[in-house]
Parts: C-alpha cells; structure tokens; sequence
C-alpha cells in the first residue's frame, strides 16, 4: 500500500471525509464521515467482504469481493462497479458501468455504460443506463431511459423508452406508456395504452391495455390489443385480437387467426388462415387463401379469392375473381401455414357472398350470391343466385348454374363501401 492509501480493518468503524489514494475496507467493517455528510476516495474503493456506509460515498472504482455492502446515501462511481454479490443503497447509483453478480437496490440509478445483474435488480425510482442485461428479475418503479433490455425471468418497469432491443423470457411489464426498438416476448408481456415501438414479436403471449402503434407485428404466439392498432406492416402465424380499429399502412397477411371487432385500413390484405372484422377498406389488393368474414364487407382494387376459401360479406372492387389457384396465392413467405391451408382446401368449394365490380371472374367450383358488374365471366359448374351486368357475360352460360337468368342493365347499383 502507498502512504496516501488507506485500510480499515476487520469489524471496525472508520470516520473519513477524504481518502487521496486507495480505500481498502476489511469484512464487516463500517465507513462513517467525519463531517457527517460524505466520504470521497481519489482512488478505488476495494470491499474484502459485507460492509457499511453511513454516508453519501464517492470512490474512482468500486469492488466488493463477496457479501453484501449497504450504503445509507448515494453511491458515486466515477469509473466502473463490480460486486460479486449483494449492494444495497438507500440513495441513488451513478457509475459508469455495473456489474454485480447477485442483487442491486436502489432509489434511482444512472450508468453511462451498461449494467449486468445475475441475479435481482430493485430501483424504486428511475433507471437511465446503456444496455441492461438480467438474469432473473428486475423491478424499476418509475421510468427507464436504456438502450437494451435482456432480462431471463421477469421484469417490470414504470414507463419511459428502451430505444434498442427489449427480450424478456418470462413476465415483461410496463405500468406507463413505453417507447421501444424491437421487442421479443417470449413469454407473458402486459403493455398499456399509448406504447409505440419500431418492431415487436411475440412467441408467447402479449396483452396490450389500450392503443398500440408500431411500425412492425409478427404474431407467432397470442397478442391482444384492447383498443385501435396502427401499423406498417402485420404478420399473424398465431391469433391476433383487436377491439379496436386497425390501420396498415402495408401489408397486413395473417396466415393464423386475426380478428378486428372495428374498421380494417391498408394497403394489402393476405389471408392463409381466418380474419375476421367489422370491414377491410384496402387501397390494393385482397388475397384469401381460407377463411374472410366481414359484416360489412370488403373492398380493395383487386380481391382473389383461392379454391376452396370462405367469405362472408359483400366483397368490392374493380376485378375479383374466385377459384385462383390457392397453392400459389398461399406460399407468399414460403412457409408451412398458408401451404397447410391450401391443402386443406383441396376439394372444397370456393363459397362467397354478393360481388360488386367492375369485372368478375367466377372459376371452377364456386359458388356466390349476387353478382353486379360491368364484366362478368364463368366457368363450368359455378353457382350463381343473379347476375346483372352492364356491358359482356363470358363462358359457358349453359353449363353453369343461375338460380334466376343473368341479366343485363343500363346501369348497376351504387355499391358499397
């Protein structure tokens, strides 16, 4: 040891208020300031074993060897914090990074770097830091400010913004309106209402309180979301429930289960599963490869429909044509879901309701209500209620069925949506 250093032994209780050099502190031994404030260390802080601090302490670097050090103020670390086990400290932490193997407490903590907790993290007010990164659990009562969070069990937070990547294995849950980059839940994940993010993906289970706006969803798992939900783009291989509306500015494709008690807005619309809402106004295109139902109805500029797919509702646009070949329109994303329910469809018969366009394709096995359009072609054995057309009917006539004759008008009647 240098002369400036200083060593307090074993079980003893040291009153400091500058140390200009090196601090070394013996098992169960207790730190106190000599003007009842503070202690300040120049140089690194070294703990042997459990420890106490009485005081607000600041120190260049921190280790503690084994045990557990408690410090009654705030804990100031100019440089980096490794403790093997246990720190607890009544005040706030700011270090520039943290690395403790067992637990941490705090008030309030602010790390320029990252922090690394094996075990428990417990801050009850708020967490501003680089990436976090836990092994079981973390509690922070208030709000975060962090770039990543990577936690192996639970962790709850009250708020703020994790601009990085946020993987929870277990429990994720925020009680404030949280910002975020890519969230992966892996297990449970409880959000309220006004979060947004970049991207979030769910394996396991996501609960969403009110509205939700994020730029990317993939749906492996359960997400709920109790109010509207904005998008740029929605993969649904799960179930996906909204209570709300939901507008995608892109591609919403649901190769799983989706349902929208309100109004779908987008720009395309892939169904390899069953999706169900009030209505879908789309801007291009409709692709059905299983199950649609709307009680009010579809509408996109192109609506195919595959053999052996099922739609309630009135469906409109400028051409829609029934019996596509559900094998191609089913594969978009080359994977086993949409090419499931192709196969599936083989030998079924391609079922809808009443048609509104410009022109219609009515193909092999299908079968509809009321047909209205400008163009109107069949295939042999289709089944038709009524068709009212304004300028060609094509096909067979004669080998498909009509319940009354195709008809052919002046004018047709506005059509919905």
């Amino acid at each position: 040891m240098r002369m400036s250093d200083v060593r307090v032994e074993r079980g003893r209780t040291a009153r400091l208020e500058r140390v200009d050099g090196e601090l070394w502190v013996g098992s169960n031994a207790k730190i106190t300031a000599a003007n009842g404030k503070a202690v300040t260390v120049s140089g690194g802080a070294h703990f042997e074993g459990s420890a106490e601090i009485a005081c607000d302490f600041e120190c260049e670097s921190l280790k503690v060897d084994r045990g557990k050090l408690e410090v009654a103020g705030d804990l100031t670390v100019r440089g980096n914090a490794d403790v093997a086990h246990t720190v607890e400290v009544e005040g706030e932490i700011r270090a520039k990074s943290i690395d403790v193997g067992g637990k941490v407490s705090s008030k309030s903590i602010f790390c320029e770097g990252s922090i690394n907790v094996g075990g428990l993290m417990h801050v009850v007010g708020d967490l501003e830091a680089g990436p976090v990164g836990v092994g079981g659990k973390v509690d922070v009562s208030g709000g975060v400010k962090i770039t990543d969070l990577d936690v192996g069990g639970k962790a709850e937070v009250g708020g703020g913004s994790i601009s990085g990547r946020v993987r929870v294995g277990g429990l994720f849950a925020s009680k404030g309106p949280l910002e975020f980059g890519e969230m992966m839940v892996y297990g449970r994940c409880a959000l309220p209402a006004g979060c947004a993010g970049r991207k979030i993906s769910t394996f396991g289970k996501l609960s969403v309180a009110g509205a939700l706006s994020c730029h990317q969803i993939d749906v492996e798992g359960v997400t709920e979301v109790k109010g509207d939900c904005s998008a740029a783009n929605v993969l649904v291989n799960g179930k996906l429930s909204v209570s709300g509306s939901m507008s995608v500015s892109g591609a919403l494709e649901s190769r799983g289960s989706a349902e929208v008690k309100g109004e779908v807005k987008g720009a395309d619309l892939k169904v390899g599963g069953r999706f169900r809402a009030e209505r879908a106004v789309l801007s291009s295109e409709a692709d059905i490869v299983g199950e649609l139902e709307t009680e009010r109805g579809m509408k996109a500029k192109l609506v195919t429909v595959g053999i052996g797919s099922r739609c309630k509702g009135p469906l409109v646009g400028e051409r829609i044509q029934l019996g596509a070949s559900s094998m191609t329109l089913a594969n978009w994303g080359g994977t086993w879901a949409g090419q499931s329910i192709a196969i599936r469809a083989i030998g079924r018969m391609t079922s809808v309701e009443d048609l509104y366009a410009k022109e219609v394709v009515l193909g092999k096995n299908s079968r509809c209500g009321r047909v209205f359009a400008e163009k109107v072609e069949v295939a042999e054995g289709c089944t038709v209620e009524q068709v009212v057309y304004t300028t060609e009917l094509r096909g067979p006539i004669r080998r498909a069925f009509f319940s009354r004759p195709p008809e052919k008008a002046a004018s047709l009647p506005s059509f919905p949506l």
